[in-house]
């Protein structure tokens, strides 16, 4: 079993949005409330090539045996002194905005590697910090995380209204 990780590229627009489509599927059949099913493309074209083109971020893919099974995107962002709001520090850090692994592929370290490169990235592009968001129905993704290091530092609560 070999792993490659890479820089996506435009030609791997067609692999990405099938990855995208089981992650989205998934979600919707998790958070209904929130994701639905649909027969579109997962992802728009344009919106990936500027995922690509965007200097502030970067889209790696891991090939197995030649075929992409699985992406990291990851985005890097800046909040300078804000003279209005003293309390707040200036930082710069990355979010990891979507990691996804074929299900196909799972546990056997596609995600670690994937997650390895994004910390590579962030470190090279000077960044101290990286963060991501995940729902609590994916425990795979939350064991995974956990084994990387990462420890909740606030929470997001939500309340449906009547």
């Amino acid at each position: 079993m070999c792993i490659r990780v890479r820089r996506a590229e435009s030609a791997d627009y067609s692999a990405a949005c099938r990855l995208y489509a089981e992650a989205d599927a998934l979600h919707a059949r998790k958070r209904p409330d929130r994701f639905r099913p649909t027969d579109r493309p997962a992802r728009s074209r344009s919106l990936f090539d500027a995922h690509l083109a965007d200097p502030d971020q970067v889209l790696f893919v891991a090939e197995m045996d030649g075929a992409v099974a699985g992406l990291v995107r990851v985005q890097a962002f800046e909040r300078p002194e804000i003279a209005d709001v003293p309390a707040l520090t200036p930082r710069r850090y990355a979010v990891v905005q979507e990691l996804v692994v074929a299900q196909a592929h799972q546990r056997r370290g596609i995600g670690t590697r994937l997650m390895t490169e994004a910390h590579r990235w962030a470190r090279d592009c000077g960044l101290t910090e990286i963060g991501l968001t995940v729902y609590d129905f994916n425990q795979p993704a939350l064991q995974l995380y956990s084994k990387l290091g990462y420890a909740p530092d606030s929470r997001r609560l939500s309340r449906k209204l009547d």
